[in-house]
């Protein structure tokens, strides 16, 4: 007969031995910057000052509160820190898990009603859900619609239910609505199979250090690799309850639905006057990060945190140029045809008068793209549909007088 022994806990032994993560924290800094600092210890970004706000940020956003939120999509090679920002995200709201690959929409849609909601018929919800994946893949979304279905609709409460059916055919129900982060070495963010995701990502480049440019580093200049901060030298227990502690305050969720409401009020200064990068849909899924970000100590107004996302997304569009050679042509094509037009229509919306339309020819455009398919410039087939959900996603929709901007 065996003894019974003492079980060995390893969590109980490595707690002895670890850093605790109150050594990091900072009682004189702001909410924010003590969480941009863990952030900053942990994970070496490409354009730093462009990116670490946005995922600062986005770990912050309080679930309860928010409406409308794209997806964080941290893309880049193996080894350049992109699942960090997940395991981190989870840390600060109190989740014990990322999610991968193989795991099926049902055993997602399960951990996020445990995470999401205090009773069974959904009419009370917690704070801090959140669905982080790690290492993603295309053929993920391509083979399970459900879990796609649950990206595309999940970023706004007012779509979030999707309808499945059981086994027996009747319909089920499921909301879907939470922040979500993903990390992958595919790009999402360039599949033209998945252009209606598009609009709603926060795309976050990662690459390894050792490819950063000069530029890159230079945030990083009194800093190595190995001064990067290893997740697994730290205790974080209880660390969540900062973030439940802050968004259980009744001023900071007063000021978040007050603020909130302001900026999406029909007549609101800000949604009128906002710059060139920040499009009508971009703005949709800024708001609750603005929010967020002045609720929590980033900024201390509306005008200095849309100043910092014209930022961000001027460098995430020149991005998404370097990215797809198809896209950078094409965008150069539409430049040379009626880049006159566009700058005088610009000029007339700031002048409070209606744009004229805007026409492109069909035939130049596909003669052009066979040039470059040619000379083996095209990083896509380049066929009639992809190329016109190119030209969709870059505001043009073919009509009986050509490729007209909308």
């Amino acid at each position: 007969m065996i003894e019974e022994q003492e079980y060995l806990d390893p969590k109980l032994y490595y707690a002895n031995e670890l850093d605790d993560w109150t050594k990091l924290w900072c009682h004189d800094t702001s909410f924010y910057h003590n969480f941009e600092n863990i952030i900053d210890e942990c994970v070496y970004f490409p354009n730093r000052e462009a990116v670490l706000p946005l995922v600062t940020i986005y770990s912050l956003v309080p679930s309860k509160w928010s409406k409308v939120l794209g997806i964080l999509m941290c893309y880049g090679r193996e080894g350049s820190g992109k699942s960090t920002v997940s395991h981190l995200a989870c840390k600060f709201h109190g989740q014990k898990q990322t999610f991968s690959a193989t795991d099926t929409f049902a055993s997602i849609r399960n951990s996020l009603d445990k995470m999401r909601w205090l009773t069974s018929d959904k009419q009370f919800e917690k704070e801090g859900a959140i669905l982080c994946w790690d290492n993603i893949h295309s053929s993920t979304l391509t083979e399970n619609k459900a879990i796609y279905q649950m990206l595309l609709f999940g970023y706004n409460r007012a779509s979030e239910k999707i309808s499945i059916a059981n086994s027996s055919g009747e319909n089920l129900d499921f909301y879907v609505f939470s922040p979500k982060i993903l990390s992958t070495v595919d790009p999402i963010h360039l599949d033209t199979r998945f252009r209606e995701l598009h609009r709603r990502i926060y795309l976050i480049p990662h690459k390894p250090y050792k490819m950063f440019t000069a530029h890159d580093k230079t945030p990083y200049q009194h800093r190595t690799i190995e001064d990067r901060l290893d997740l697994d030298s730290i205790c974080w227990d209880g660390i969540e309850d900062k973030f439940h502690q802050f968004w259980g305050d009744k001023g900071n969720c007063a000021k978040y639905a007050k603020l909130r409401t302001s900026l999406t009020r029909k007549n609101s200064q800000y949604s009128k006057n906002l710059p060139k990068s920040i499009t009508s849909e971009r703005w949709t899924i800024t708001i609750d990060l603005i929010v967020t970000g002045i609720v929590t100590g980033k900024w201390s107004s509306p005008i200095e945190a849309i100043e910092y996302f014209d930022t961000y997304w001027q460098y995430i569009d020149s991005e998404m140029i370097e990215s797809s050679a198809t896209i950078g042509l094409l965008k150069l094509f539409i430049n040379e045809q009626v880049g006159r037009e566009i700058a005088i229509n610009q000029k007339l919306i700031a002048e409070g008068f209606s744009p004229n339309d805007i026409y492109l020819s069909p035939n130049k455009l596909k003669d052009k793209m066979l040039f470059h398919a040619a000379r083996g410039e095209l990083d896509i087939s380049a066929t009639n549909k992809e190329i016109s959900e190119i030209m969709n996603q870059l505001g043009w929709k073919l009509t009986t007088k050509g490729w007209k901007q909308i």
